[in-house]
């Protein structure tokens, strides 16, 4: 693993502590994201499903929920320990592994169904990733793709520093921000989708990667609020987009 990587992940490991699922956000937000994968992935008797970039879990749980065999994918060797510890304790058989979401240790052709959240933002190639994506996806198989423009502006509120400083001692939330301004500061001029992406540019790579009439998840219809605790009405949105091989 390369030294951009291994920064990526030492900020991951740290954050699987703090990092919630989506009932702690609230019953409304589990129930919207458990609608929409088991929708978008149809049927998962005798399928197989990866979950990239699975954090702590949550994609990977829904699938299993919906009868999938899935294997859970991460840089980070925390968030996998945590994942598979909420496996054992929901008793679901998922297969948690560290792993490189850009270099997939898997043969061509392994899955019936792939899943990502969040996760293109924080890649040095994602147009790389997206082919790699494709190379292990079965032909007909489907591939769902959530993210958001995030604005990630790191280096315009450096004035915010000692602020936060101020703030770490007593709130987690502000621990969070500062810890990731700190962190991906550095890291930020080697990603390019760093401030955030919009649906566009995630359907433009998904097309490159040679993926078929790329489709956008209807959010309004089934989340009323936003899982990410911003106005939706305000701020720019995150998106859903799903396609076939």
């Amino acid at each position: 693993m390369d030294r951009l990587k291994s920064k990526i992940e030492k900020y991951w490991n740290w954050r699987s502590s703090s990092y919630a699922l989506d009932i702690e956000k609230s019953p409304e937000t589990e129930k919207a994201w458990d609608t929409t994968i088991k929708t978008l992935a149809k049927s998962g008797q005798n399928q197989d499903a990866l979950d990239i970039g699975t954090g702590p879990g949550q994609l990977a749980f829904y699938l299993a929920g919906a009868g999938f065999n899935v294997t859970g994918v991460d840089i980070s060797s925390q968030m996998i320990a945590s994942a598979q510890k909420k496996a054992e304790e929901m008793q679901l058989g998922i297969d948690f592994r560290t792993g490189d979401a850009e270099k997939l240790d898997f043969e061509d052709n392994s899955f019936d169904v792939i899943v990502s959240r969040n996760l293109i933002w924080t890649l040095p190639n994602p147009d790389l990733a997206l082919k790699e994506w494709y190379r292990v996806l079965k032909p007909g198989g489907r591939i769902i793709v959530s993210d958001g423009f995030w604005s990630n502006q790191t280096w315009r509120r450096f004035y915010e520093i000692p602020i936060n400083m101020i703030k770490s001692v007593f709130q987690m939330k502000s621990r969070i921000s500062l810890r990731f301004f700190l962190h991906y500061a550095s890291m930020m001029k080697h990603l390019p989708l760093y401030e955030g992406v919009n649906k566009n540019e995630v359907q433009n790579l998904l097309q490159h990667a040679g993926f078929n009439e790329v489709l956008s998840w209807d959010i309004g219809q089934y989340f009323r609020t936003n899982p990410y605790e911003f106005d939706m009405s305000i701020r720019p949105t995150f998106f859903i987009v799903y396609a076939d091989k």
